[in-house]
């Protein structure tokens, strides 16, 4: 389906019948890159994946694209599918999102999984990475920069064992544009610092590490965690032993079930 958001053109796609649950994807990929989870959760759940914009059948607006944007975009999708309360999960800026739902909407949120998505800001060094990365997208368009994605957020067990996922991640990022990513960079180096957020977040949520992620580390995650316990609930936590930032996509298998217990626990 189709919608507006902000007179922005977005996609989403849905599967399945049942309690809604929404999955969050991370940049340069799309929504595809939630479609074997979401098979597994399909089973009981309708479930949404929205083109965040810019990615995938998304226009990606005029300027920097913001989680306030995306909060604001998955929203209005919330509203277009007439949906008043949900389960979430994100991963990376997917989950940096859920950060921003909850700020946004609190009241229709009934539980939250981050997979990969820790909760600090840009620290100074990964702001002035993004700046030539931007740099260099404008000077050689995205090439280099998407081959540098999938060695850096595909973890070196999957690139090994699986090199298909690697073929198949390339495709996804190649259908966005260079004006979109360097959007997406900009937005992603002004994210607000989320850590006070965790600590009022008062609903289930499981917290998924990578053992192979070098942007959001297992020590980053597992700090998540423990952030939203210490607010005061309760957040399971799951490491992944051989896997990277992209741990949905590199192993769904193991994520997909993790989700679906997770939120059959929530839901009964």
């Amino acid at each position: 389906m189709f919608y507006t958001s902000g007179g922005t053109k977005l996609f989403a796609e849905t599967m399945g019948e049942g309690q809604d649950v929404f999955l969050l994807h991370p940049t340069p990929v799309h929504h595809a890159f939630w479609r074997p989870v979401a098979e597994i959760l399909a089973q009981r759940y309708r479930v949404v994946m929205p083109d965040l914009r810019g990615h995938g059948q998304s226009e990606a607006g005029d300027g920097p694209i913001t989680v306030e944007k995306l909060g604001e975009d998955v929203e209005r999708l919330m509203n277009e599918l007439d949906i008043g309360k949900a389960l979430f999960a994100g991963c990376s800026v997917g989950g940096y999102t859920l950060f921003e739902l909850w700020r946004r909407m609190p009241q229709r949120i009934a539980a939250l999984a981050f997979c990969c998505s820790k909760p600090q800001a840009d620290a100074d060094a990964n702001r002035a990475k993004r700046r030539e990365w931007i740099d260099g997208i404008r000077l050689r368009g995205t090439g280099d920069f998407f081959e540098l994605m999938l060695n850096s957020l595909i973890g070196p067990t999957t690139r090994g064992r699986f090199p298909q996922k690697t073929g198949e991640a390339r495709e996804m990022m190649q259908t966005t544009r260079p004006d979109a990513v360097i959007a997406m960079q900009q937005g992603l180096a002004a994210r607000p610092d989320s850590v006070a957020t965790a600590k009022t977040i008062r609903v289930p949520c499981s917290v998924i590490g990578a053992a192979e992620d070098g942007g959001s580390t297992v020590e980053d995650m597992k700090l998540l965690a423990e952030t939203i316990r210490n607010g005061g609930y309760g957040a399971e936590f799951h490491v992944l032993p051989d896997a990277g930032h992209y741990a949905p996509w590199e192993q769904p298998e193991t994520v997909g079930p993790i989700l679906r217990r997770f939120f059959d626990s929530v839901v009964g």
